[in-house]
């Protein structure tokens, strides 16, 4: 390969089936993220010390507070994988992965500690100092919510990355200069 071969090299064209394969699964685990975090996660029962006995529900949001941030997160990944190319979309895939990999932290310590776990009864609202908790019931089913829309995210990213080669976004946006300088790599190719 000669130095004219190099220059005269251009990206491949986008292949969209990769960049929809890779949206649709983002955004189902946005998706499932934002659900996650309207969902209950535990109920804390309150004894009854001179009043009546209570239940303070705790969400998804309130148990793990990044849930909807990396939700957000992962839809403006999705919009900027159409306008990046090369490294850059290799580094937002990155981050999407690790946004994934960070939402299944709160799941596992749902699953795994459940109702052992104290962290929730701070996290809830309108729960007293010094007040006896006769229990905390868990749901499980927001955790594992979150491990499928990680799941989901990940493989989205690594969907995402294989059109990190590709051409960007059409001519139309780039700027004259370098439709100019496009347009001559073309003429000069061509002899």
């Amino acid at each position: 390969m000669n130095a004219s071969e190099s220059v005269d090299a251009k990206p491949a064209p986008v292949n969209r089936r990769w960049q929809g394969i890779a949206s649709i699964l983002i955004l189902l685990g946005a998706l499932w993220l934002l659900s996650a975090s309207r969902m209950t996660w535990a109920t804390v029962l309150v004894a009854a010390d001179l009043g009546p006995a209570s239940e303070v529900t705790v969400i998804g949001a309130q148990w793990s507070p990044w849930l909807v941030p990396v939700a957000l997160a992962m839809v403006a990944a999705v919009v900027a994988q159409f306008a990046v190319r090369g490294w850059a979309l290799r580094v937002v895939a990155i981050l999407v992965a690790l946004g994934g990999v960070l939402a299944i932290f709160p799941a596992i310590s749902l699953l795994t500690e459940g109702e052992d776990n104290l962290y929730v009864v701070q996290m809830a609202d309108g729960i007293r100092d010094g007040v006896a908790i006769d229990g905390v019931p868990v749901t499980t089913l927001p955790g594992y919510v979150v491990i499928v829309s990680a799941i989901c995210v990940i493989v989205g990213a690594i969907f995402m990355t294989r059109t990190a080669n590709q051409g960007g976004m059409s001519s139309k946006y780039s700027s004259p200069a370098a439709r100019r300088e496009d347009l001559e790599r073309q003429i000069f190719a061509e002899r």
